[in-house]
């Protein structure tokens, strides 16, 4: 507890090169996420002179799809103030609700293994 590793060997002694947190979207996710922040910001504040040591894991809150002929198209938001950002666009714009399936992910168990592939084989999109 507190120490410091804003040295090159202190760092080196860590026994992983980050920490990736990975919490639900929701706002109960959200307030985890910055009680582990803030706990990692008060006993090791030199770690988040880390360039990329905190790294954070997301997976979309809801995600719409549209049947277009035989295929599916689908829309996948991180938040819901995106969410509600597209749905009020397209109930202006004179769009349906009704022609979407809507998938709320109330949590990190709530998507499928499918969806779990999809997430990791596109990291770059998942990672912040």
């Amino acid at each position: 507890m507190g120490k410091d590793y804003g040295s090159h060997d202190n760092f080196q002694s860590l026994r992983y090169g980050c920490i990736m947190i990975m919490t639900d979207q929701d706002a109960d996710g959200s307030h985890i996420k910055g009680l582990i922040v803030n706990f990692i910001q008060h006993f090791w504040p030199s770690l988040f002179d880390r360039q990329g040591f905190l790294k954070e894991f997301v997976t979309p809150i809801v995600k719409v799809t549209k049947r277009v002929g035989t295929s599916s198209k689908s829309e996948t938001f991180f938040t819901l103030t995106e969410y509600k950002a597209w749905e009020d666009h397209l109930v202006n714009s004179g769009g349906d609700l009704q022609h979407y399936k809507i998938k709320y992910y109330k949590g990190l168990g709530t998507s499928t293994a499918s969806e779990a592939k999809e997430y990791f084989s596109n990291l770059n999109r998942h990672v912040i």
